[in-house]
């Protein structure tokens, strides 16, 4: 674990254990806002200085208060998808789990959701062996209730004391058991302070039939918009692909992160929600952090 930390703020929250929380605090006003930045071949980019970034809060400039990097521990929910239409695809996520750990921090802890017809625990804790050993005997069966089990995940998760949460998602997207709605989960999401990471399993297009083909883009855009609306990453795989190498490039990007944080803006409007924007003056490079924030309401 390493932090290197800049600004008198930053010092005084990292001595409280507050480092690392992205939502809105109503008692100190500081908004941080952990950011990854990747080359064009996915490689994280290190060691970028302070001035290296600037943040935008509904397209208005904001002065960096606060501004650290961080390898820290992590409490991870490793969500995947054992649902009966994943089943050949149950192996490949397997080994992408394993993958993911392999890079693990030794002071993570982990919660291993599965989806099907209803979300359920499979392990939990920090023992890799052990959690391995668990998603080995996994069989896929069942409906799919993806956004239930995210929200079941999440919901696990954000009351961990790490200063990072966050969701790591095995899916194609698609789901067709949830109650939960899609504003819904996003909103809960962005208040619970956990960003997502997934890998989005999708078929090779070529000769799929129209409403698959619109089915597989649906699934594959909503993965996607959970990880850009909570300042995460998800990559696309195909039969091709190895999900392994995916996970890996996951787990690289959740650890090697910056933390920027900025002094929130006055507004009445306690649910109003605020667009973030960070950039770099780096060139063919893209940043990935959260799109907003909201003032958080009592959460379930």
């Amino acid at each position: 674990m390493h932090c290197r930390v800049t600004g008198a703020i930053a010092a005084l929250f990292l001595a409280a254990g507050l480092l690392g929380a992205q939502q809105f605090r109503a008692d100190s006003r500081l908004v941080l806002v952990p950011v990854t930045v990747v080359d064009s071949r996915g490689t994280n980019i290190r060691g970028l200085p302070r001035e290296s970034f600037s943040l935008f809060e509904d397209g208005r400039p904001q002065p960096i208060a606060a501004f650290y990097t961080e390898d820290s521990p992590c409490t991870v929910g490793l969500v995947v998808d054992a649902s009966a239409s994943l089943k050949r695809w149950l192996d490949r996520e397997k080994q992408a789990v394993r993958a993911f750990l392999e890079l693990s921090n030794p002071g993570d802890d982990y919660l291993v959701t599965t989806i099907s017809s209803s979300p359920a625990v499979l392990a939990s804790g920090s023992d890799v062996h052990t959690i391995q050993e668990r998603i080995g005997g996994l069989r896929a069966d069942g409906w799919t209730a993806l956004m239930d089990g995210i929200r079941f995940a999440a919901g696990q998760v954000r009351h961990s004391r790490q200063a990072c949460r966050a969701l790591f998602v095995l899916s194609d997207g698609a789901d067709n058991h949830s109650r939960m709605t899609k504003q819904e989960l996003m909103r809960y999401l962005v208040e619970a302070d956990v960003q997502v990471f997934s890998i989005a399993i999708g078929e090779t297009w070529a000769g799929r039939k129209g409403v698959q083909l619109a089915e597989d883009m649906r699934g594959i855009a909503f993965l996607s918009d959970l990880a850009e609306k909570t300042g995460g990453l998800s990559i696309r795989v195909r039969d091709s692909d190895e999900p392994a190498d995916a996970a890996r490039r996951l787990s690289r990007a959740l650890r090697d992160r910056y933390v920027i944080g900025f002094q929130a803006s006055d507004s009445t409007d306690s649910a109003k929600w605020h667009r973030i924007q960070v950039k770099t003056d780096q060139s063919r490079v893209t940043v990935y952090a959260r799109s907003g924030y909201r003032t958080p309401t009592a959460l379930e």
